[in-house]
């Protein structure tokens, strides 16, 4: 229940009362200042004649009811004016300039009632101090109204790029595609698929930015670990330089696609980026191009399978205390990046050739198949390849 302001015993009161009797008067001289004030221009264009007279009136008879002890706090229409002066966008400092108009006015219309009376100093503070109160409430709902409208904006675009990126977008998606995101429907585009590994972690942080620079426009949706994009190109020319802006600042494993020229192809790009990141190791950071990387491809299309495969081909040596298997993982993996010469990977390691071969041997042992056979030397690789992206 609101609480009723009394009528000042020196006669403030009665002054309130008086203007508030002539409130219509007051409402018509107000709304002609706002029309020829200093911002005329917001309030003329934005705002109808009709509206404008009554969310005066409402706020007039508001505070004048207050000053004159014969009604609460009603704030609720300082709230109102606030909201639909922001949803028609009038600026801020317009809707704040009002308040300021309404108060000199009163403050004018109080001296011209109460003429020498000596209640003036205090009804004159009384006034600041509402139309303080006022024009705050009223700021306070203008900005709420704009940090709900840019969280409804933001949703929206979050379902807009959540449908570009899954490939669920009609005629009128495509439509606002453009509007809203600012993207054209045919062009020169890459998807990338970018995972840190960790929630906290943007995997490329300031990727819009630092391509937007470069004056290539990007879209992009994050959820934890995991960053998608679109980048439009323009040229082909840009597509090396925009992956060499992504190496920069990439936290994790980047996926980039096949580059594609209309917009309704993003969710099946997204799939290949996807893929493209897999081709990584995980806990690295490297941009991985669809199709650079044949062999992990190949087992990342089918992760299930590749990991079988592993477990099929290492399995013997995975189950080895953990030194020895890194020992000998990591010699095999530099043994196939020395193409098959233990004289060269002895030498990269520090090790004598003997070692390098008893070490091989073992692996032999292990997995009943030998390095010097094409066929099972094939086996191992992919075995090996298939371990590394799954660890």
């Amino acid at each position: 229940m609101p609480t009723l302001i009394e009528p000042a015993a020196d006669g403030s009161g009665a002054v309130a009362r008086t203007l508030l009797e002539g409130v219509d008067d007051l409402t018509s001289e107000l709304v002609g200042r706002i029309r020829t004030g200093d911002h005329a221009y917001a309030e003329v264009t934005a705002v109808p004649e009709a509206l404008l007279r009554a969310a005066v009136h409402d706020n007039l008879a508001a505070v004048l009811g207050q000053l004159a002890g014969v009604g609460g706090r009603r704030l609720r229409a300082a709230a109102d004016v606030g909201r639909t002066k922001a949803e028609l966008g009038v600026p801020l400092a317009a809707l704040l300039h009002a308040y300021r108009l309404a108060g000199r006015l009163i403050w004018e219309r109080s001296l011209a009632t109460a003429g020498g009376d000596v209640v003036l100093p205090a009804l004159g503070s009384e006034i600041l101090r509402l139309i303080d109160d006022y024009s705050s409430a009223a700021a306070n709902a203008y900005t709420g109204y704009l940090a709900d409208r840019a969280a409804r904006a933001d949703a929206d675009r979050r379902a807009l790029l959540d449908a570009l990126f899954h490939g669920e977008i009609d005629a009128a998606a495509i439509s606002e595609i453009g509007r809203t995101l600012h993207l054209p429907r045919t062009g020169l585009f890459v998807a990338v698929h970018a995972d840190s590994g960790v929630p906290t972690v943007d995997p490329l942080p300031g990727a819009e930015r630092r391509l937007r620079v470069a004056y290539v426009n990007s879209v992009w949706l994050r959820d934890g670990a995991t960053s998608v994009g679109l980048i439009s190109l323009g040229s082909p020319r840009a597509l090396e330089s925009s992956l060499a802006r992504l190496r920069q600042i990439a936290a994790g494993r980047v996926g980039v696609s096949r580059a594609f020229s209309a917009v309704t192809g993003t969710g099946a790009a997204v799939r290949e980026a996807e893929l493209a990141a897999r081709c990584a190791r995980p806990g690295t950071s490297a941009v991985v191009s669809y199709g650079s990387a044949s062999v992990p491809l190949v087992l990342a299309h089918a992760p299930d399978a590749a990991r079988g495969l592993a477990h099929d081909i290492l399995g013997a040596v995975l189950e080895l205390p953990c030194e020895d298997r890194d020992t000998l993982l990591d010699t095999l993996d530099l043994w196939f990046d020395c193409g098959g010469s233990n004289t060269e990977v002895a030498q990269r390691l520090n090790y004598h050739r003997n070692t390098i071969h008893q070490r091989l041997r073992r692996i032999e042992t292990l997995t009943g198949r030998r390095c010097s056979d094409p066929k099972s030397a094939a086996e191992l690789y992919l075995a090996l390849r298939a371990i590394r992206l799954e660890s």
